[in-house]
């Protein structure tokens, strides 16, 4: 088993003491030889749960939804700042002139959108009855996830920020549905993805119509240009189905942090949401002659080749974020796949979703939270992610 899915011991969620001090972020990582200690943080173990149960367990199964409907009233306040952003994209035009990269309207968005957002998270903080003191922590991580001010890209370190983001509001309950009678007050697997769903949407809006550049000389150092959450994600959300028809992989996942029983109510926070058997509807429509047995189970999941079928990545992109980040590929790059997107194509011809998934955290892992020029622009604060021994 990769050292990738060892991290965590039980399904607790690590909820931050209520007598937490907060201040500014300040980055700790200023030689290569600073990572070992990183690995050593309770900011590292934190960022574990998230990747390895929030993103993975949590959404074993489920296909992103495409509304808010029978969601949480508790992550409305996330969801709102995520529209906010998308408006003011859709409001803030690039500026005109010619340029290779990185239009400078980016820098436009960014400030307003740090201009109206960051009260939306005092408020948030206020409303859910956390301490507003953590503001302060939650608004450098937002920021952080915007991209590069200065040097108008973006790139993975953006996208762990984000997760950073996400997962303080998740620790502090911020976003709990107070108002609910269930004993149980914490997310599901479908508020996780809707959210990651409407963020990776934003910036990809972002990326496209600023044409920000790819962060780095290799951009994502591995999988895109841009991102890599996304794909695990997705990869977690086909394991899940693959799991329940064919059994594979479970015990791996399962040996040092047990899933429990599969809740068909979907009310459980740290569950798969699906009865087991569970499937994504086959492909169908005008695109269902082009199916190869190859690409499709016979249960009717895509098999990790399906990436390289346009018509089937069409047909999934909304309801499986592996999908939405290949389509978005197809969106923005030209020419082969093989040339343009090698790493994923070569994940194509892995067998099972299982293998993917596993691979993908080891990846993160390694080429995001264990490259120095990633993670060097990780910021550390005193509550949410400290840079203190576990």
């Amino acid at each position: 088993m990769s050292s990738a899915t060892t991290q965590l011991h039980d399904s607790q969620v690590p909820l931050i003491d209520k007598d937490s001090r907060y201040g500014a972020l300040e980055k700790k990582i200023q030689t290569s030889e600073d990572l070992e200690s990183f690995r050593q943080t309770i900011a590292y173990d934190r960022l574990q749960f998230l990747i390895n149960v929030t993103l993975s367990r949590l959404v074993m199964g489920i296909k992103t939804p495409s509304s808010m409907e029978g969601l949480s009233h508790g992550i409305s306040g996330i969801v709102k700042i995520l529209e906010r952003m998308t408006e003011k994209v859709e409001s803030i035009q690039p500026a005109e002139g010619p340029r290779r990269f990185g239009n400078v309207a980016f820098r436009q968005w960014f400030e307003e959108v740090q201009h109206e957002v960051c009260p939306m998270i005092d408020e948030l903080l206020k409303d859910s009855k956390c301490p507003v003191e953590a503001a302060v922590e939650l608004h450098g991580y937002l920021l952080g996830s915007l991209g590069s001010y200065e040097r108008l890209d973006y790139g993975t370190g953006h996208e762990l920020s984000f997760l950073a983001f996400f997962g303080g509001l998740y620790f502090l309950g911020a976003l709990n549905d107070q108002s609910s009678s269930r004993e149980d007050k914490g997310l599901t697997g479908k508020e996780v993805l809707y959210i990651f769903k409407r963020y990776f949407n934003v910036i990809r809006k972002v990326i496209k119509k600023y044409t920000l550049e790819p962060a780095g000389s290799h951009g994502v150092w591995g999988l895109d240009d841009h991102f890599h959450l996304a794909y695990l994600i997705g990869a977690a959300q086909l394991r899940g189905i693959e799991e329940a028809n064919e059994g594979l992989g479970s015990a791996e996942i399962s040996s040092t942090a047990p899933m429990p029983p599969p809740d068909i109510s979907g009310k459980s926070s740290i569950s798969m949401t699906m009865a087991p058997g569970a499937t994504i509807p086959p492909i169908n429509g005008s695109h269902k002659k082009k199916k190869k047995e190859s690409e499709v189970t016979y249960y009717g999941m895509p098999r990790p080749s399906a990436v390289l079928n346009r018509a089937i990545v069409d047909d999934l992109k909304d309801e499986n974020e592996y999908f939405a980040a290949i389509a978005f590929i197809y969106d923005v790059k030209r020419g082969p796949f093989f040339e343009h997107s090698p790493i994923l194509y070569d994940i194509t011809g892995v067998p099972s979703w299982c293998k993917v998934h596993t691979g993908l955290i080891k990846m993160y892992n390694a080429e995001v939270l264990g490259k120095f020029p990633v993670v060097q622009h990780f910021g550390f604060g005193l509550g949410l992610f400290p840079w203190k021994r576990k």
